[in-house]
């Protein structure tokens, strides 16, 4: 009985130590590699494209025309494009173009007679800083500018009181979706002759 019982107990070990070597040892699973990932580029570093609509208010003394200042109100609307550089810590840099048709008319209350402020044009130089967790950016802008007052009317043929001087402007855009911002900007043009103040809406599109 015993011989039995000792000869079923070896039996049943070489029957576990056979299913194991048929086995073999365990797979290592090897730990996946660590990718290094960049942190995405800051949003608001790079070029844009876009349109604003404003409103215009002025002072004009065109000599030619008025014996002194008249003001002039009106509608203005036109195209934007830039690029903005990231300089860290928030703070970005960059050219921005910026064309704007315009329909001011200032008339002559003694005489009646009028003229036009048809168009501005800037190159401006855009310093900015994110706000809001990076879903905002106040800027200050600065630049050349110019702009264009045509004769209509009754005052003399051909005269054009065209002007380049410099302007000074302040802003703010918030972002909206995933390339698109809005935002508002205030803008003091100083002509020769006459000075000129916009403020806008503005939509762009960054890539």
């Amino acid at each position: 009985m015993i011989r039995s019982t000792t000869a079923l107990a070896f039996l049943l070990a070489s029957a576990s130590a056979g299913a194991v070597y048929a086995a073999g040892p365990e797979p290592v699973v090897a730990d996946a590699p660590v990718v290094a990932t960049l942190p995405p580029p800051p949003f608001w570093a790079g070029g844009y494209i876009g349109a604003q609509i404003g409103y215009a208010y002025g002072k004009f003394d065109v000599d030619e025309a008025f014996d002194g200042d008249e003001s002039g109100d009106g509608v203005i609307g036109g195209l934007n494009a830039g690029y903005l550089w990231s300089l860290n810590n928030g703070w970005y840099l960059g050219p921005e173009f910026q064309y704007d048709w315009a329909d001011v008319t200032i008339r002559d209350s003694d005489t009646g007679a009028s003229r036009s402020f048809e168009e501005i044009a800037r190159l401006k130089l855009i310093v900015g800083y994110e706000v809001a967790q990076g879903q905002g950016m106040v800027y200050g802008s600065g630049g050349i500018a110019y702009g264009s007052l045509d004769n209509v009317g009754d005052i003399v043929d051909g005269f054009d009181g065209s002007d380049t001087n410099w302007v000074l402007g302040l802003g703010y855009d918030h972002r909206v979706g995933e390339n698109w911002t809005v935002g508002g900007e205030y803008q003091y043009h100083d002509f020769n002759d006459f000075n000129v103040n916009t403020l806008h809406l503005k939509a762009a599109y960054r890539f």
